[in-house]
């Protein structure tokens, strides 16, 4: 398939244009995210992928560029070359694997391997409805009622005492949206008519927005874009009179099932630790580990005080100050870090290098915060 032989108002062209201006937003909004000059230190897959800041800074404006011209002038190359740029310069730092970076790659792969219009909106279809199904699926947890129903909704949002929280009704009608978003991620793949789930949808990305975004908690403002790409998503897929269904033909193509491998089948990983959460797409579940750097001396950086407690924390760091690390990479790089083992060991090999002269440890625990839950990192 040429794209650029398509229709400048096809539906798989505004779904390539609407995902072009999230992408774009986002990565202005992130721009210390895809440079080394910064305080918070550049975490790279393999130590041969070290490079100087300013093949960070040409890769990040390349890829920029390929974006636009995509979003003006569609073509496989310019895709496939965007592509490649950013793997790289994802191998060149594993903060940069944010669960909308991954949903953009592969939407960009659709346009790339796809044969043909219908392919494209199919493969989407999965896409966004595992996108769900796998969100909702996470969130089915204590964690969740505590850390974003209780916490967020109920105590910051709608300012609820203490007792009303605790009251048994109002505590697990935090499950509802959970119910909501897998049968929304169930209904994408399998349902024929679509367009109530659309509605759905939207309504569920507006709330997001209002409780994340500046009007809300002003916390992770960089998925309001994602959030918005998703709404557009909906309108545009609800006025189609024929969405094309997922069934067995899905499966005759050989891409069809790479991708189903991935947004469909590695995402159940998750659940017992051999597969990312952000590449399960378990967002604001409250089930991933928390970061603290536990460090004595909290005045031998400046740079990073604003992200150091200012009194000593004993219930994490025995005695030292801790430093937010998530609190440390929204306020810098505007994206949260990556909740996984292997990406902590990393971080404290390069923090340690960064900041040599610093007596620190690093810490990692999740809910429920018991001590059987908190672990340091080797």
């Amino acid at each position: 398939m040429k794209i650029s032989n398509i229709q400048s108002f096809s539906s798989d062209v505004l779904l390539l244009k609407i995902t072009c201006l999230a992408w774009l937003v986002a990565k202005v909004m992130s721009f210390k995210l895809w440079i080394s000059d910064r305080v918070f230190p550049v975490v790279p897959t393999f130590d041969f992928f070290s490079l100087p800041n300013s093949v960070h800074l040409a890769l990040y404006f390349v890829s920029l560029l390929g974006i636009i011209i995509i979003f003006f002038k569609p073509q496989k190359k310019i895709i496939a070359f965007v592509l490649a740029i950013e793997v790289i310069v994802c191998l060149l730092d594993q903060t940069r694997w944010q669960p909308w970076q991954y949903q953009y790659l592969l939407t960009f792969s659709f346009f790339f391997f796809a044969k043909d219009q219908k392919q494209i909106l199919q493969l989407c279809y999965v896409l966004i409805g595992c996108t769900y199904f796998f969100s909702g699926l996470h969130k089915f947890s204590g964690s969740f009622l505590y850390t974003f129903w209780d916490t967020i909704v109920l105590r910051k949002i709608l300012h609820l005492d203490i007792q009303a929280i605790k009251n048994p009704v109002i505590h697990y009608m935090g499950l509802i949206p959970c119910f909501i978003e897998i049968f929304i991620g169930f209904g994408f793949v399998f349902f024929r008519k679509k367009r109530y789930l659309f509605l759905m949808a939207i309504g569920m990305h507006l709330f997001i927005i209002i409780i994340y975004g500046p009007f809300g908690t002003n916390h992770n403002n960089i998925i309001v874009p994602w959030n918005i790409a998703m709404i557009l998503y909906a309108l545009l897929f609800f006025g189609q009179n024929e969405l094309p269904p997922f069934n067995r033909l899905f499966f005759v193509n050989d891409f069809n099932k790479i991708v189903f491998l991935l947004i469909g089948i590695l995402p159940f990983g998750s659940f017992v630790g051999i597969w990312d959460n952000y590449l399960s797409f378990n967002l604001y579940s409250g089930k991933t580990f928390n970061l603290a750097i536990c460090t004595k001396e909290q005045s031998v950086h400046p740079e990073i005080k604003h992200y150091t407690s200012k009194v000593i924390n004993n219930k994490y760091c025995n005695g030292y100050y801790l430093i937010n690390v998530n609190k440390w990479t929204l306020g810098e790089l505007m994206v949260p870090f990556i909740p996984e083992e292997r990406y902590f060991k990393k971080l404290k090999e390069e923090f340690e290098i960064k900041f040599s002269d610093t007596d620190n440890s690093f810490v990692y625990y999740q809910y429920p915060y018991k001590k059987q839950n908190i672990k340091k990192v080797p």
